[in-house]
């Protein structure tokens, strides 16, 4: 299996071997970035599927074993727009960009209420409906029709197999995913003034999302069919692999530092809205986290080598 984990300031792609979980083989590369003179970040999503692919076609021309299945995980909320072609139209706004913070102060504390009721997050930029809504009116995107919104794995899934789907657990940092039915929101979205019609129908992570395409299966080199996953946010997907009981607390650091607890419903009372915490899905199904983050973390352990 080749899993791809795009990470703030590197991605790594590595192949491991299914049958006792061995290395064959990793790539790590710079994660692409368009900052602009006045400071705003873009991750390069063309420039990130790029690399993404030589990286999958020279681990799997190495690999001693085939190649079934690639599964991606990545930080949340960053994303773009698709037209109903699939053509990209918006860059993808870095997750800590803040260019939607304007739009908090148009949200009442009725809004702000209601929204934590649904969705269990307190109001910030960094959610993906601000960054919609800043595309939408800077683009401008409002009079489109057969929008669609992506996150980054997820665009990597569309290109490799030409399916469209958002993981549950990137979801639920959108702001616009109720929580506790685990669907899309369409009284969140109307609050936010996003189109509950962009979001793509929802998966599980590890459930499988499409098979590569074939004519990329020829691109690759893989001889036989390959099955994709989407694995999740980074966070959450590392805390799986500790294999994580209800009740535990992970320090997760990587260019954030993450405080995540994991439960088995969401925690929607009053203490946790004054306390501005978030939930979020976990990885496993009916499995719920709140995560709080130190989002310079990560960035000072870089400073500090």
């Amino acid at each position: 299996a080749i899993v791809i984990d795009i990470g703030t300031t590197n991605c790594k792609v590595t192949c491991f071997s299914c049958l006792d979980a061995t290395t064959l083989g990793a790539h790590k590369f710079v994660t692409a970035k368009q900052i602009s003179p006045q400071g705003d970040v873009d991750f390069d999503i063309d420039a990130l599927w790029q690399e993404v692919r030589q990286a999958i076609a020279q681990l799997n021309a190495a690999s001693p074993l085939p190649v079934r299945r690639i599964s991606i995980a990545s930080f949340g909320e960053s994303g773009v727009f698709l037209d109903e072609h699939g053509e990209i139209l918006t860059p993808m706004l870095a997750w800590y960009d803040r260019r939607g913070e304007e739009y908090l102060a148009t949200l009442s504390e009725a809004d702000s209420a209601a929204l934590y009721d649904i969705c269990g997050l307190p109001l910030h930029s960094n959610y993906s409906a601000f960054k919609m809504r800043w595309l939408l009116e800077h683009y401008p995107l409002r009079n489109r029709r057969g929008l669609r919104w992506l996150h980054a794995p997820e665009v990597l899934l569309w290109r490799l197999t030409g399916e469209q789907r958002t993981d549950i657990t990137l979801a639920s940092r959108t702001l616009c995913l109720d929580v506790r039915k685990g669907e899309w929101s369409a009284k969140a979205t109307a609050l936010l003034h996003v189109p509950c019609s962009a979001f793509a129908p929802l998966v599980q992570p590890g459930e499988h999302a499409g098979w590569v395409s074939e004519s990329l299966c020829k691109t690759l080199g893989f001889s036989q069919p390959v099955s994709v996953t989407l694995a999740g946010h980074d966070h959450m997907v590392g805390a799986r692999a500790l294999q994580m009981m209800p009740g535990d607390i992970l320090n997760s650091t990587g260019t954030t530092e993450g405080i995540l607890q994991l439960d088995t419903q969401p925690t929607l009372d009053e203490q946790a809205k004054r306390d501005k915490l978030a939930n979020g899905c976990y990885s496993l199904a009916n499995q719920f986290t709140l995560f709080a983050s130190l989002p310079v973390g990560g960035f000072a352990l870089e400073w500090l080598r």
